[in-house]
């Protein structure tokens, strides 16, 4: 005996396989390399960057209104033999778009010395003993562009935020336009 499904039953059975396939299509969208939980999210205002088993995490520096600042982050070496931070290098971030425009600032690091870095190890910037490492030119609001180099791993160049001493972005100017 055939069986046979009322008109009713016939547009249930329709409508559970348009779910199904509605939710296999959906669960699709958040799939693969390119979904947003698969995504790098960094809620530290500094920036992070590698070289092979060194990585540097949440770099900035934190400077004055006049441009005197100290460089903050941490590197870590993850890999399993020991290397050296030979130098800091800074540099304004964006050079003039026109000849007319402004110089870019000059930045200097100041205490540069080669530090130590053991296998499995952390160092934090400033470190906790000695001299900070300085960078003066670099205002808060603008970037800093900061050259990372080692006796082992590949040279680090990266852009990193200069922010206010309390850790935030400059407040507006006395002469800036009120949005209230």
């Amino acid at each position: 005996m055939p069986i046979t499904l009322s008109t009713q039953g016939l547009r249930r059975a329709a409508a559970a396989g348009a779910t199904v396939t509605l939710s296999f299509a959906l669960m699709a969208c958040g799939a693969g390399f390119d979904a947003q939980t698969s995504q790098p999210y960094q809620p530290a205002e500094g920036t992070n960057v590698d070289s092979g088993g060194i990585a540097v995490r949440n770099l900035l520096v934190l400077a004055s209104e006049d441009g005197k600042g100290e460089l903050h982050g941490v590197i870590v070496n993850k890999g399993t033999t020991d290397d050296t931070l030979a130098t800091l290098d800074a540099a304004a971030a964006d050079a003039p778009a026109t000849p007319e425009a402004e110089e870019p600032a000059t930045i200097t690091v100041g205490n540069d010395r080669p530090m130590t870095l053991a296998a499995g190890s952390t160092l934090t910037l400033p470190p906790p003993t000695g001299q900070p490492f300085t960078v003066t030119g670099g205002k808060p609001g603008e970037m800093v562009k900061v050259t990372i180099t080692f006796a082992k791993a590949a040279p680090i160049t990266v852009s990193i935020p200069v922010l206010t001493l309390d850790h935030y972005s400059p407040t507006p100017r006395d002469d800036a336009e009120s949005h209230g």
